[in-house]
């Protein structure tokens, strides 16, 4: 989100789950270890966020700093064991702002006792979790599987195997549409590269946020809303505008691969 675009004079510091390349990693799910309370069926949260609320459960807000916390939660999330469910937790901007306290912007309760958190729910901030994550781009399709498991009738065993069967058949057709388009625009030998192309570090995603915007907009008005799966190729449709690819292009791949949204 930041990457190339968020000056170190304006006064502004801000961190994110992943580095530009990275998906984030949900976390207290159903199916993970430790897993969400038995009556909850989704994801609870994801591993930066809960990591960086419950270093504040941990620890004196008005004595940590931003960069302390910063190096606690990167290293956390760092830690599964499986280096597929890992992400890269970075910082960006005015850097001198991490060595405030984050009492300064989060604020801290007076009469907290620190010491009745040594470490929440049982986890160890210094040391590996041994848990399996899950790809907020999969939290649907766990959440639906799960459902389907929980079910306790047959009615409704059916209306979720409906459910899960229309998710895994949009994520495909996603995945056609956006390679179909692709190969329209650059060719077959080039397509495939150019949905998964990364810009060197420092660059921005894309370089006319207008021309994205716009891409995303044509895409979804021949083909149908982007879920949160979808959403993983907005990097496509900035590297098709970062190729010099115009609206008049764009719309006439859409509409020959998305006749009347499949």
């Amino acid at each position: 989100m930041f990457e190339g675009l968020l000056p170190n004079n304006i006064n502004i510091y801000a961190t994110t789950a992943a580095n530009p390349t990275e998906d984030s990693w949900g976390f207290y799910c159903d199916d993970t270890d430790p897993p969400a309370p038995p009556e909850y069926t989704t994801c609870l949260g994801d591993m930066f966020s809960i990591s960086w609320m419950e270093d504040c459960d941990k620890n004196d807000m008005t004595k940590e700093t931003l960069k302390q916390q910063y190096k606690t939660v990167r290293k956390r999330v760092l830690s599964p064991r499986n280096p597929d469910e890992r992400s890269h937790v970075m910082q960006y901007g005015d850097l001198k702002i991490s060595h405030d306290s984050l009492a300064t912007y989060i604020g801290a309760h007076p009469n907290h006792d620190y010491d009745l958190y040594p470490t929440s729910v049982n986890h160890s901030f210094n040391s590996p979790i041994p848990t399996r994550h899950v790809s907020q781009r999969d939290a649907r399709l766990v959440y639906l599987k799960s459902k389907l498991q929980r079910a306790s009738n047959s009615e409704d065993k059916l209306k979720t195997q409906k459910e899960l069967e229309a998710e895994i058949a949009d994520r495909k057709k996603v995945d056609n549409n956006v390679h179909q388009i692709s190969n329209i625009l650059f060719g077959e030998e080039k397509g495939s590269t150019m949905i998964v192309h990364v810009r060197s570090s420092g660059q921005p995603l894309v370089d006319d946020w207008d021309c994205l915007k716009t891409f995303i907009k044509t895409y979804e008005s021949h083909c149908g809303t982007l879920s949160r799966y979808g959403r993983k190729y907005s990097r496509a449709f900035a590297n098709m505008c970062n190729a010099g690819i115009s609206e008049k292009q764009m719309v006439t791949a859409t509409s020959q691969i998305c006749k009347e949204k499949n």
